[in-house]
């Protein structure tokens, strides 16, 4: 009677192990399921790629960031959209290479120039018309995206694969 009690025993205690052995294989082969299932890439994502679409749609109806402009001209009156338009001309061929951006923001016609997007660049721009501009000044406004030249190979190259798909 005391060996089938020994035997009662063991045989309780290998089931024990043998229950333990069995849940941690379950265990550890669930979270082994779980990192196959896992995409790859985050665009594997549908809600990620769904964020990326409307990211990129918002930035292709809204055109502009962030930046800086120089503001040659600020005037009311009578005449003031007189002498924006003849100032805008002057500026325009002398530097024909710069946009100009007339607004009107009562009672205020104003001339802005430039797409910069650090004030750096706008303040060395500013240096070089300072003398046929003495008033003129740098402000913080929304510009127009200029494409950048260093990344444009990329851009292409994003453009391709998108259309593949």
């Amino acid at each position: 009677m005391l060996k089938s009690f020994n035997l009662l025993i063991l045989d309780n205690f290998y089931m024990k192990q043998l229950a333990i052995f069995v849940i941690s294989l379950f265990f550890i082969s669930s979270l082994s399921a779980q990192y196959i299932n896992e995409p790859e890439t985050l665009s594997d994502d549908i809600a990620i790629d769904s964020l990326l679409k409307l990211h990129k749609s918002f930035n292709q109806k809204y055109k502009s960031i962030s930046g800086y402009r120089i503001q040659i001209f600020k005037g009311s009156g009578n005449s003031s959209l007189e002498n924006a338009r003849l100032l805008e001309e002057e500026f325009t061929e002398k530097y024909s290479g710069t946009p100009t951006y007339l607004s009107f923001q009562e009672p205020y016609y104003r001339i802005r120039i430039g797409d910069f997007r650090t004030r750096l660049d706008a303040i060395n721009f500013l240096t070089s018309i300072k003398d046929d501009y003495p008033s003129a000044f740098v402000i913080q406004d929304n510009i127009e995206f200029v494409e950048l030249p260093k990344y444009q190979k990329s851009l292409n190259h994003e453009q391709e694969n998108s259309s593949r798909y």
